[in-house]
């Protein structure tokens, strides 16, 4: 569940930079933030997400894991972009 929330933080972070000028000290607080909790986030799953699910998938299941996931994120690259 945090990284759900984790994700929508970001989300929601990237919508807000988008709409704040570059030149207004709002951005830079906004984008510091953001790149915080995305390496947090990074971290916690390269040193616990991943290598659990090395432990409890077998490696089929995980190049099918993979697979979806690129397939999700082509899905979402062809959105058009909400403002």
């Amino acid at each position: 569940l945090e990284g759900f929330q984790e994700h929508h933080i970001a989300d929601v972070l990237v919508k807000e930079l988008h709409e704040v000028a570059k030149d207004d000290e709002q951005w830079g607080a906004k984008f510091k933030v953001l790149q915080e909790s995305l390496e947090h986030h990074i971290k916690e799953e390269e040193h616990t997400m991943f290598p659990g699910a090395r432990r409890v998938l077998t490696r089929e299941e995980l190049q099918e894991l993979g697979a979806r996931m690129r397939e999700l994120k082509a899905q979402e690259a062809r959105r058009p972009a909400r403002r």
